[in-house]
């Protein structure tokens, strides 16, 4: 840890948080975990977007949107090899893998806006 400096383990961490499979976690803790799931993935997912909104305040937004892919495709890989939906219908019309990328989509926008905001109350 003495060969790491504050620089570089901020970066690791910034790219760690961002990383997190949060599009695939959200839809295994709704469809897997519990029967009310819907809460804890909604309160995690949101306080994950404040987080990551926050430690992402000083990287530009394309390795946010890379970063994001990259996550978005790991949800996917997840996703099938892990969920399995309750019935037949849950994720009609457009199934699973719209549905977890979508979700991703969704958290990429929630990051960048709390991105904005809180660039704008720290300066």
């Amino acid at each position: 840890m003495k060969n790491i400096s504050k620089a570089s383990f901020i970066k690791l961490f910034n790219l760690i948080i961002l990383l997190i499979p949060m599009s695939f976690l959200f839809h295994y803790i709704e469809t897997s975990i519990s029967t009310n799931g819907s809460i804890l993935a909604f309160l995690g997912t949101f306080l994950f977007m404040i987080l990551g909104g926050i430690v992402s305040m000083k990287i530009k937004i394309n390795f946010i949107v890379i970063i994001s892919f990259l996550s978005n495709l790991l949800s996917m890989i997840l996703g099938r090899r892990m969920i399995i939906s309750p019935n037949q219908s849950w994720f009609n019309p457009f199934g699973m893998n719209f549905a977890i990328v979508f979700t991703g989509i969704i958290i990429l926008i929630g990051i960048l806006i709390i991105r904005f905001f809180a660039r704008k109350v720290l300066k």
